[in-house]
């Protein structure tokens, strides 16, 4: 007998920005099946993650915790952890098998954080030594199928902005191995009799850059536009001797160029792979095609990609803390639309639990989008997204209504720019005080909620549309 209860498939990519995706407005970039995904169901014009760095994001997404809830508010690694409960573990209680296929990002590895089985490849690369990512079932893949040579042979930084094409057979890569062991679950080794819940977390387009090569060369003949240059980023010319992987500029145009198509060269591949995991769930006579499914899209965080002569995630600005967010899906109850709601990673949680009938356990940050899905009115809307990240640049963010607040607490600088009219954040306002003000309050009552950090008026110090020195 056909499954009734709705299945539930969560695609995440690593570090790729809302504006990297067709139906967010970019021309170059080519993503048909993610675009046909968005249009079939709604796409969440504002989704952000609340710490745009890899573990904490990963945190969030799977216990609806906030970073000041479950405790990271920065990348640290190696740090046991555990939550009250999580996505896969209220979802496989309900009778759910929960499979994870890629990228998890959590300590210790092997632990299954409510996963019934994981399939597990943090990164590309090989770490036989790392304490922490010591385990790569990608790697022993390619053992098994001859290939000795590490994988990271191509000498390409996995932080860093250069670019080779990939080195080994396209079947090899291992955006396809992360599509062939979906669908290898969905179609051969899933339970026919309960419903799944599957997370298909990419690591791409997360440097290194090394995409295949026919993808670069689509992306190479292109005439690509180059950063956005806000009037207040970093002056003066690239030098010699910068590190591959350094994330303040400026950097050599030509390398940022190339960086620039192969990031789109990776997500055009991910959009195929996509393309054929739903195809081998929908084939052709297959009465699973007739079962409801519920998918989820979205990326951990962005890349700065050399806009404003930055580079990497961590900075609560538009290109590494907005991602792109949609819930798609088959057989279900979803009106296709646009959707300008304020939401986060710490909704996917609870939406998918609302999807599935299961009900929400407390305390928890987040909040369901169903009733968005379904086309009702928004039951409670969020005001605003209050987001940080410690480490090189201790940055904390507000986004309230068109507009964004920006606190460095190393150094109390602010920045203020207003998203509806200057959405790629070029003019820093923070120099108006009446658009600052009730900003700063906000920020003054989450930091006082929150805990963690002192923020003192007396302190702060408006940009007013110049660099901040955290980038000096």
């Amino acid at each position: 007998m056909p499954n009734k209860r709705p299945h539930i498939l969560l695609i995440t990519t690593d570090q790729q920005r809302y504006d990297a995706m067709g139906f967010n407005g970019n021309r170059e970039l080519e993503t048909p099946n993610l675009d046909a995904l968005a249009a079939r169901g709604v796409n969440f014009d504002r989704g952000y993650v609340t710490c745009p760095v890899c573990i904490p994001a990963r945190r969030t997404l799977i216990s609806g915790q906030h970073p000041t809830t479950h405790g990271l508010r920065g990348y640290r690694d190696g740090l046991d952890w555990d939550p009250p409960y999580t996505l896969p573990g209220i979802l496989g209680d309900a009778g759910y098998q929960t499979q994870l296929v890629g990228k998890l990002h959590l300590h210790p590895m092997g632990k299954r954080y409510g996963y019934d089985h994981i399939v597990l490849s943090e990164t590309s690369n090989s770490r036989p030594s790392s304490p922490t990512q010591n385990r790569n079932d990608y790697v022993r893949w390619l053992k098994r199928h001859g290939i000795e040579d590490h994988p990271h042979a191509h000498g390409i930084d996995g932080n860093g902005r250069l670019v080779a094409p990939w080195h080994l057979e396209d079947r090899f890569h291992q955006n396809n191995w992360l599509a062939r062991e979906a669908a290898q679950f969905l179609c051969e080794d899933r339970d026919p009799t309960s419903p799944f819940f599957l997370h298909l977390s990419f690591f791409h387009p997360h440097p290194p850059l090394v995409p295949l090569q026919h993808y670069l060369d689509r992306y190479e003949r292109k005439t690509l536009p180059g950063p956005v240059l806000g009037e207040w980023a970093v002056e003066g010319e690239a030098k010699p001797g910068v590190p591959a992987e350094r994330s303040v500029g400026p950097f050599d145009p030509e390398i940022i160029r190339r960086a620039r198509a192969a990031y789109y060269a990776l997500i055009n591949h991910i959009d195929d792979c996509v393309a054929h995991v739903i195809e081998r769930w929908r084939e052709y006579g297959n009465p699973r095609m007739n079962e409801p499914l519920y998918i989820l899209f979205s990326s951990d965080h962005g890349e700065m990609l050399g806009d404003h002569h930055l580079f990497r995630k961590s900075l609560g600005y538009e290109a590494s803390a907005h991602v792109p967010y949609f819930i798609s899906g088959f057989n279900v109850d979803l009106k296709p639309g646009r959707s300008d709601a304020l939401c986060c990673w710490e909704d996917v949680l609870p939406t998918l639990a609302d999807f599935a009938g299961v009900p929400l356990p407390e305390p928890c940050d987040g909040r369901s989008l169903a009733a968005i899905c379904r086309g009702e009115s928004d039951p409670d809307p969020r005001e605003h997204i209050f987001g940080m990240c410690h480490g090189q640049f201790d940055n904390y963010f507000i986004v309230q209504g068109n507009h964004k607040y920006i606190w460095f607490s190393k150094t109390g600088e602010e920045q203020l720019f207003d998203l509806a009219n200057d959405p790629n954040e070029t003019r820093d306002l923070s120099g108006d005080a009446a658009l600052l003000a009730p900003l700063r309050d906000r920020m003054a009552a989450e930091v006082e909620r929150t805990g963690g950090v002192s923020y003192e008026r007396e302190t702060l110090r408006p940009c007013d549309n110049h660099t901040p020195s955290v980038f000096r």
